[in-house]
């Protein structure tokens, strides 16, 4: 199951027993990260999907902390959230609002 936790309720959680994938694009990663996110790009910079996606999330997956997912403002961490859930059967939490709503425009 995917949880979809509004921007509401996350951004007042402490989300130290998560490990946080930010799936924006390297672009975006230059306006700033999460402290402690993993940095795993479901796009590239030019829009094309990441044919690596599954083995870089692979490769940084902490087993004992769990999942979620943030990116601009919801949609790709939904993405990457159901893909994950599809090819891994993982749990994870959709971190709705994104980075927007850690800066305030949503």
């Amino acid at each position: 199951m995917i949880t979809n936790l509004p921007a509401s309720v996350w951004m007042k959680q402490d989300l130290s027993e998560y490990q946080i994938f930010d799936v924006r694009t390297p672009a975006e990663w230059e306006e700033g990260v999460l402290s402690h996110a993993e940095c795993v790009a479901l796009y590239d910079n030019h829009g094309l999907l990441n044919a690596n996606f599954l083995e870089e999330f692979q490769a940084r997956r902490n087993e004992n902390k769990k999942l979620a997912f943030i990116c601009r403002g919801g949609h790709r961490s939904m993405m990457a959230a159901n893909f994950i859930k599809n090819e891994l059967g993982l749990e994870s939490v959709n971190l709705d609002g994104g980075m927007l709503a850690l800066k305030g425009l949503i």
